[in-house]
């Protein structure tokens, strides 16, 4: 039989919250920043090379959120958490940042 888990507080719920929007802008910044990319590299880059890596680059803020829920269910929610922001911090989408 499976141990019972304490449900997260109010603070952890809000704080997932707001990384999972934080996540949900990345994926629209992703989105924006990889068209312009796309419309930069295409001279000389394949389109069949561009396509495919703007596609990974708009899905990996969704997924990655996702696997660091399913993944960490078990364990301490500061393990959680310190994957989430490490992934805010690793997924950020530089080519709207910078506006490329």
């Amino acid at each position: 039989m499976a141990p019972i888990s304490t449900p997260l507080g109010n603070v952890a719920l809000v704080s997932l919250g707001l990384l999972g929007g934080v996540y949900l802008l990345y994926t629209v910044g992703w989105v924006l920043g990889g068209a312009r990319l796309s419309d930069a590299t295409t001279f000389w880059l394949e389109p069949a090379a561009v396509v495919p890596a703007i596609w990974m680059s708009v899905a990996a803020p969704a997924l990655w959120f996702g696997a660091t829920l399913l993944l960490t269910r078990g364990s301490a929610t500061w393990l959680r958490f310190a994957w989430l922001i490490g992934g805010a911090f690793l997924l950020l989408p530089w080519p709207f940042v910078i506006g490329v």
